[in-house]
């Protein structure tokens, strides 16, 4: 069982997380405050927990500040906010998620499948059925010949006047699409994300990431559209790695 202690001080957030924990199989609920102080006070005297899930912007002592304390004390820290400006100040906090208010019952889900995965009875997200691995689309660079494209050689999608270009790993295909359409109709699942109004991009073919700009496999670069910015966070959210090692 998977011990967890919810710190917030507005009610209806400690409720909203209660309701997610009550309806989680392995997921228990030891404690919960609304009050900062008293977590802190309380906190460091009681055992070890699993997962303390606490939210950033509080009075007297923000989790920021709480997290220095209390983060011997559990395995697992979440931040919990309404406030995406402060998900580079939680990893440096040492936390190992980050779950922007308000996040729906399955987005919390994602994140403890993937914190817990190792220690959970079953995981709590099972695998779909198999899906293709490929599509079809007619290339205008090949007189408009269908031809086939394998997800895993899919670079982005680039939208290119009223077509898209495919970048792949082979090379570029332009077809007669929008980047609605290839939202809407290919099975883009977890492996793309689309972080500018131009581009739907592989997620294993980032190269690397320096602020807000984003740079490809194939050396495509570009900054991240300020409507995608809250996509960008909870990305980096559950994506980042961080040291457990005390500093």
């Amino acid at each position: 069982m998977i011990k967890c202690i919810a710190i917030d001080d507005q009610e209806n957030s400690i409720n909203g997380l209660k309701k997610y924990i009550s309806e989680t199989p392995n997921l228990n609920l030891i404690a919960s405050y609304t009050d900062p102080l008293l977590a802190l006070k309380e906190i460091p005297k009681n055992p070890k927990v699993d997962a303390i899930f606490v939210d950033i912007n509080m009075p007297n002592i923000s989790g920021l500040e709480l997290a220095k304390v209390i983060r011997a004390k559990t395995k697992k820290l979440i931040f919990t906010t309404s406030h995406q400006e402060y998900a580079f100040e939680a990893f440096e906090a040492e936390a190992d998620a980050y779950l922007l208010k308000p996040y729906s019952y399955g987005k919390f889900l994602i994140t403890i499948n993937r914190l817990f995965y190792e220690i959970l009875e079953e995981p709590i997200i099972k695998e779909t059925e198999k899906k293709d691995d490929y599509f079809l689309v007619k290339n205008k660079e090949e007189e408009h010949k269908t031809v086939l494209v394998r997800y895993d050689e899919i670079v982005a999608f680039e939208s290119f006047h009223n077509y898209v270009k495919i970048h792949t790993i082979k090379k570029t295909i332009i077809a007669y699409l929008s980047l609605k359409d290839v939202r809407e109709q290919l099975d883009l699942d977890g492996r793309f994300i689309q972080l500018h109004r131009g581009y739907i991009i592989a997620v294993g073919h980032i190269q690397h990431i320096e602020s807000n700009k984003i740079t490809l496999s194939n050396k495509i670069n570009f900054n991240v559209g300020d409507i995608y910015q809250t996509e960008f966070r909870e990305f980096l959210s559950d994506k980042i790695i961080t040291s457990n090692r005390k500093k």
